[in-house]
Parts: structure tokens; sequence; C-alpha cells
């Protein structure tokens, strides 16, 4: 990591004074990135190989947000990894992948940037090291094998991105740096951030554009009660700097939002374990709660089944197998955690899980004559071949990584206002951005929030390394895209 003694130091060298005089210190630089998740982290290296002095505050101790945590996977077309497989795809499948959760109703110049890019942005994140492997499961809601997985996942590859930066000269990184607002002149454009350093108090560091990074608001409990409600008693799977000022500080300066109401949950965690095995309900497993119900379709996307366990009693569940599916599960780290019940017959069970034995006796039943059918009362059809003891079960609940809307960009990453004006001298990409993947709710195609934020960061750092403030205009859709909706 670029580190620095002295913050003072740091800003005198790198970036020169602006200003001393006063209770409040300034300083400059060409491309101000605030926050240092997947988004930021492009944006700085695409704004340095365009030849900018690129100053990145992160407001944490390290580099990698969301993205460091994440699984490290991206969708994209083309690649040449599909085409050593064999495969066949096509930017427009891709794209119509991702739409089709949203029933077609996200904007579709967003996705289709993204769907044309990504294979771009793969190759971009190779020159920094960075290793793909092609997944060989058709993950849910893709219809074709797509899903590039980093090696090391996303850790990894957020290790290589962050090892490229640190090569590069003319960004400096600067930690435990809050933002606390942008600067804007008499013409309400964009001029710097003000920010709040422990040795020099609260400093202005004004720059020729600014790229929000600052990611979403799943770490702040108010912006969650307000905008998402049903998620709010999801285990937090987030990033600690995603607190959402970025979005209130586009806010007022009269930026638009959207998709505020929209996330990413995953439907399978269990305390003490962390984040559970999905092919276990995959495979047949069953999820009761705690009134010993089953409530929803187990066989669906891991983002869409959060909320519905988290709308439960207790906001807790019980995933009941049986042995063929255990035989096909790695299960050590539950039994090591005393975390894995068994039980040789449904009575067995429902007494060590405090369930009622009649009811999940009835539940069994029920789940076994839709086995026999092909399709149970859950509309079921991706069933296994039998359901027989011994039986097993882990107590879980939903966790939430990430939120789904912020301000509204156009494609070129400019943040725009409510009458699709740009706000002079600011751009953002990442999490702190509308999202695409839904209007409202959970549902979500994976790697949409990591692809939209790689993409959009390299277009942020590369459109605020060489436009003029004051002179940016609003950027279209020009590509072929839309023309398969029109």
């Amino acid at each position: 990591m670029k580190r620095f003694i002295s913050l003072a130091i740091a800003l005198f060298m790198v970036l020169g004074m602006a200003c001393a005089t006063g209770a409040q210190s300034a300083f400059e630089t060409d491309v101000l990135v605030i926050g240092g998740g997947g988004a930021g982290i492009s944006a700085a290296i695409a704004a340095a190989q365009q030849g900018a002095q690129v100053l990145l505050i992160e407001k944490v101790g390290y580099l990698g947000g969301a993205t460091i945590m994440s699984g490290g996977k991206i969708p994209a077309a083309n690649t040449k990894l599909q085409q050593e497989a064999g495969i066949e795809d096509s930017v427009a499948a891709l794209a119509r992948d991702i739409l089709r959760p949203s029933n077609y109703s996200a904007r579709q110049e967003l996705v289709y940037t993204v769907a044309e890019n990504a294979k771009g942005v793969s190759e971009w994140m190779e020159e920094m090291g960075v290793e793909w492997r092609l997944m060989d499961s058709l993950y849910y809601g893709q219809t074709e094998y797509r899903m590039l997985h980093s090696v090391d996942n996303g850790a990894g590859m957020t290790t290589k991105m962050i090892d490229y930066l640190n090569s590069l000269e003319n960004i400096t990184v600067l930690f435990e740096i809050p933002g606390t607002g942008l600067v804007t002149n008499g013409k309400g454009e964009v001029i710097g951030a003000t920010a709040n350093s422990k040795e020099l108090g609260e400093i202005t560091i004004l720059a020729k554009n600014v790229v929000l990074a600052t990611s979403g608001f799943a770490a702040n409990e108010d912006m969650l009660r307000k905008y998402i409600p049903e998620i709010v008693d999801a285990y937090p799977m987030v990033a600690p700097g995603a607190t959402g000022e970025g979005i209130l500080w586009g806010m007022e300066l009269g930026a638009a939002v959207d998709n505020m109401h929209a996330y990413q949950g995953y439907g399978f965690y269990c305390e003490g374990v962390g984040a559970m095995d999905q092919g276990i309900a995959n495979r047949g497993g069953i999820m009761v709660n705690l009134n010993t119900e089953r409530f929803c379709n187990e066989y669906d996307g891991y983002s869409q089944i959060a909320p519905h366990v988290i709308a439960q009693p207790k906001h807790h569940v019980y995933l009941i197998f049986d042995e063929a599916n255990a035989q096909a599960t790695n299960l050590t780290r539950y039994e090591e955690k005393d975390l894995l019940i068994k039980a040789d017959t449904i009575e067995e069970l429902a007494e060590k899980t405090g369930l009622d034995g009649g009811k999940l006796a009835a539940v069994v039943d029920a789940y076994r004559e839709g086995i026999e059918k092909g399709e149970d009362v859950m509309n079921r059809t991706k069933l296994p071949d039998s359901f027989e003891a011994p039986y097993y079960a882990i107590y879980m609940t939903a966790d939430l990584r990430h939120t789904q809307g912020g301000l509204v960009t156009d494609v070129a990453a400019h943040v725009l206002t409510e009458d699709n004006e740009v706000i002079q001298g600011l751009y953002a990409a990442g999490g702190v951005t509308e999202g695409f993947s839904t209007h409202a709710g959970a549902d979500y195609m994976s790697g949409n929030g990591l692809l939209q934020a790689l993409v959009f960061g390299k277009i942020a750092g590369e459109r605020a390394a060489t436009e003029v403030r004051g002179s940016a205009e609003y950027v279209p859709y020009t590509g072929t895209g839309l023309d398969n909706y029109k």
C-alpha cells in the first residue's frame, strides 16, 4: 500500500498546497477519487493511465470495499476462455439475461454499456495481473457459460489491482480520510471536496474533476429503513464504508437517484460459519420456518430468496435435507462448530429442532408427493429423486451484500440532475450509482454489481482525466444494442 508518515508532508510533496491561510488547508490535484473499492480503484488507475495526477482518499484503513469481499465473478460474452471452450455467446444474450429480472424495465443503455465493455474490462484487468477462470456452472438466470471467476476470489483480484495501482507514480492513496462533502463554485460546478484529517482537521482538496466511488448505503441503517425496510434484519455482509454519504451529497446538488429500493442479498447464511452452500437447497433441501411451514420455492436465485427468509419468525429458518444430499455436501465446518443437526426420523428431527412433529411430518409427506408428481406445492420442479432418512438440519438466516440504487449517470459516468443535465466536474461509479438489476427488491444476476463497478469505474476515470470541467455534455448510448428492443 502507498502509505505516508505524515499527511501534511504527503500532500505538500505530491499535490502541492493551494492555500495555507485560515483555519482550513486546501490542496490541489487533477482528479480526486473518493472511495477505494473496485470502482474507485478502477477509476484511479484509468485516470492515471491518461496521464492525470490522481488522489484517492479512503475513509477506512485499506482498499477494496465490497469488491475485496466479493466472489470475484463477472459475466462477459465472447471472451477468449469461451472461445477456447467452444462456447458461442453474444453481447445481446448477456444483456437480455441481465434485463430479464427487471422485466426489461432497467435502463437498457446502462445494461448494454456494461455488456459491450465486459470483455474489454476483463482483458484490461488481465494486464494488471488478474487471472480469470471460466466457471463450469450455469449460474441462475444466465443462458450461457460466461461467468469469469478470478483466482482467489475477490480478495485475489483486488490485491492484483491494488498492486498495479501502487506501481503508478501519479496516484497517491491516503487512508482514514473520510470525505465530508463536495465543494462547488458559483456556477454550481464541483471543484473538489472537503475531508477530515486527524492531523490537519478539516481540509479542502481542489480538483479539476471529482469521481464519487463511495459505495451504496448497505451499512446505513437509517437509509435502509427508509428505502429497503424488508432487509434491515438481514445479517450485514456489507462493506463498512458503504454508508451512503456520496448519494446524499449528490442529492444535495440536485442529482437524480433511482432504484433506491433494490439490493443484493444472499438467502443462506449460518452464524458461526458464514455464507452457506446454496447447492444444499438446489439438490433438494427444503426450508422450514419456526412455525414448521415451508414458505418459498428453494430453487430460486440466492438473492431472491433472501427477503423470504428474513420475513419469517425471528428471521431464521431451518434448511432440512436428506442423506443423499449430505453425501454430496461438505459438512465439515458445520460439524466442527456443532451446528449440524442429524436425526434418523422426522420425529427425532422435530424434537432436536423444536419444530412441531406433526406439522413437520406433513411438510415432508407433501414434499415427497411433489417429487412423485414432478412439481410440489411451491411450484418447484427442480426436485431430487427421493427424500429419505437420515435427515439433517442447519439453522440459518439470510444476509445483505449491497444496495443497488443511487445517483443517475449517463453512459460516460456523468452525474445527472432530474432534467438530465450534467453536474459539471462530478462523475460516479459503482454502488453510489443507479444499478440495473431491478427497480425494487432482490432480483439480481450474479456479477452485476462488480461488473458495473469495474466498467463504469474505468469510464469515470478516463472521462475525469480528459474532460474539461464546464464543457462536459450528456452522452447518450450510441451502440446498436437497443435496436433489439425497438
